[in-house]
């Protein structure tokens, strides 16, 4: 990041020296015949000239002469200066330092402060700079001092690999400048679009300057990244934004022509199935992780021999709510997929359900929790891991293989917490166990102890023992050596096996604690909320062998799942969701039908209902009665720090 001597003194007084110096020194400059001491001319000369050692040498006689102090701020600068041009950037610092301890009204301080940000920047320490530089660009009044601010800020970004912070102060730096400036910024910034930034900035970018330069930029260039990878759909969706947020573009010529393009080579697969997820909005994360794991399913189809040829149609719930029902139906009838994956949410299935009867097409949502989709209607299946599903599989493990029959509940206060505390009980209660009591607690609560009280109070009215215990020791002395009479404290043991908790994993630590101080010491068991990536990590030795339930468990030992991992890894560069395996399900069990001779809507429906063996990343699973896949759960138990499957 070194800038060379004469363009570092431009950069301290920017252009001339006199009109640049302090207030002091211009007065001075007025009065008497010499405008500027000789020494602080020449020592200037010196560093143009590339010389800083002799520029260094002549300001330390200057300073020990004892000038005038009008003149001692701009001597340290310069001498800050000629530190800098020698590399000896912790001598340059202190120089400017001692500038802005003994001057802090000076005219020139704005410029020693952009040369100590460059000092720091060479020494390496860019987190030092960079606040330097902001309170430069906030309080400098001088618009000079301001664009080299933030050019240099976009320079020290663009070493930390921040490239979208670096464009954003170069962006600024334009405002203001000249033609040729501002020219010579858009070059800079354009190289940087497409050499350094990946997709995730490259959206990021688009994100923060929808409409303008460089959003632009970023939006061809998104374009250019989907189309490379094969992602025909996402290329589809970018083009179709751009067309809508740059109207009169250059590009828009060449993205209509894109458009024809994909959809020509749409037509030319064989079969349709489409996507019908909300891309954009506040759950577009879960959608596209959705959507990434169809796409995935399609890959593996394409990639296995002697299977027909499936094209992929996706469509944006959020991005124009007024007319979606109306895309829907088009999409339905013109382009007949054979299936739609979606949508996410249960509330949008009475719609989509009505739409597939008429058209004769399964709708299968990968995440939908309603317990029963086959009661709106006969082409509706669901991939999703419902509540159901958990506390059936939980409920099962703990009655069956562990022979547990009597269980407390201690629930968060949500849908999710509620709806899992009654759909354990009911399962407990069908496989002839008893639950002993239900507790529940708001979500962000630290304090569980009135909730434990009332666990162990009813437990203790059934099943619970509370035993006297002497604690005084058998010679007749207590710890400290002083004799107690009748010192006794009641020792409580839960008269049930396990206590089921469906909460988040944020809290179960802190449950755990709390029930050992108060002698609830049994098995935990719990459901998908504790499936965080740190809570095994974190949790204390309470959490130590407890079991929960969930869909998927990214570290199986099971072949189908490594797999499946591992070819997600690569083509995304990151581990797979729930929601991406749910995706996955989905697409996959439909083009499984078409590999199998399907060829409508209606063939592919009768498969995956007449079919129990269909391929899933779990495992075989069918769909149940009410349009559930039945998919294999994975039970998971914390231990030393880690998840393990329960074999």
């Amino acid at each position: 990041m070194a800038v060379g001597l004469a363009g570092l003194v431009a950069v301290a007084y920017q252009g001339a020296f006199l009109p640049f110096m302090s207030a002091d020194v211009r007065a001075e400059s007025a009065r008497s015949a010499s405008p500027v001491p000789s020494a602080l001319d020449q020592a200037k000369r010196l560093i143009e000239a590339g010389e800083p050692e002799a520029a260094a040498t002549l300001l330390r006689r200057f300073l020990s002469t004892g000038p005038k102090p009008q003149y001692l701020d701009d001597a340290y600068l310069l001498l800050g200066a000629a530190f800098y041009g020698m590399k000896e950037y912790g001598e340059a610092l202190k120089q400017l330092g001692q500038l802005q301890q003994d001057f802090p009204a000076s005219e020139i301080l704005d410029r020693a402060k952009l040369l100590a940000a460059r000092n720091h920047a060479a020494m390496g320490n860019l987190d030092l700079a960079l606040p330097i530089l902001a309170e430069v660009r906030s309080l400098s009044s001088d618009e000079k001092t301001q664009r080299e601010a933030l050019k240099l800020t976009g320079e020290l970004q663009l070493r930390k690999k921040d490239y979208v912070r670096a464009i954003q102060a170069w962006m600024e730096e334009m405002q203001g400048g000249t033609d040729e400036q501002v020219t010579e910024v858009h070059e800079r910034i354009n190289e940087l679009i497409n050499e350094k930034l990946d997709k995730k900035a490259l959206i990021r970018l688009r994100t923060i300057y929808p409409r303008s330069f460089p959003g632009d930029l970023a939006a061809i260039r998104l374009i250019d990244l989907h189309l490379s990878k094969g992602d025909d759909h996402l290329a589809e969706r970018q083009i179709h934004q751009f067309i809508a947020n740059f109207p009169a573009h250059p590009y828009v010529s060449k993205a209509t022509d894109l458009l024809s393009s994909l959809r020509m080579k749409l037509r030319a697969h064989q079969f349709i199935i489409a996507a019908v997820l909300p891309l954009s909005g506040k759950l577009a994360p879960f959608a596209n992780e959705v959507l990434d794991g169809i796409q995935l399913a399609i890959e593996r189809t394409r990639d296995t021999s002697g299977t027909p040829s499936v094209g992929l149609i996706v469509k944006d719930t959020e991005a124009d709510r007024s007319s979606f029902l109306t895309d829907l139906t088009d999409l339905l009838t013109e382009d007949r997929p054979l299936a739609v994956v979606g949508p996410l949410l249960s509330k949008n299935l009475p719609a989509m359900a009505e739409m597939a009867e008429r058209a004769r097409v399964p709708v299968i949502t990968p995440s939908a929790t309603l317990p029963n989709v086959r009661r709106l209607g006969t082409y509706l299946f669901s991939t999703a891991l419902t509540y159901h599903l958990q506390a059936k599989h939980i409920a099962a493990y703990a009655t069956g293989e562990q022979g547990y029959r009597r269980f407390c509940i201690l629930h968060p206060d949500t849908t999710y917490g509620r709806e899992l505390a009654r759909l354990f009980t009911q399962e407990v209660h069908r496989r002839d166990g008893e639950i002993i009591a239900v507790e529940s607690y708001k979500e962000g609560e630290t304090d569980f102890g009135p909730q434990l009280k009332r666990l162990k109070t009813e437990d203790l009215k059934k099943y619970g023992l509370a035993v006297p215990v002497d604690t005084v020791k058998q010679n007749g002395k207590v710890p400290n050596g002083r004799p107690v009479k009748g010192d006794k404290r009641i020792l409580y043991t839960p008269g049930f096996d396990a206590i089921f908790i469906p909460g988040r994993s944020a809290e179960i630590g802190l449950i755990a604690a709390q029930l050992a101080f108060h002698d609830l010491t049994a098995p935990l068991l719990g459901a998908n909320g504790w499936n965080a990536p740190d809570f095994a990590r974190t949790a204390d030795r309470h959490v130590d062998g407890a079991v929960f339930v969930d869909g998927f468990f990214v570290d199986s030992p099971s072949p189908n799942v490594q797999d499946f991992v591992a070819r997600y890894q690569r083509r995304y560069q990151t581990l797979p969701s729930l929601f991406a395996v749910q995706g996955y399900d989905a697409a996959r069990l439909a083009l499984e039908a078409i590999a199998k001779g399907a060829t409508t809507g209606e063939e592919v429906r009768d498969y995956l209902l007449l079919q129990h063996d269909l391929p899933t990343v779990g495992g075989p699973a069918g769909f149940s009665p009410e349009g559930t896949l039945n998919r294999p759960l994975f039970l998971i138990q914390v231990k030393q720090g880690k998840f393990v499957q329960v074999d």
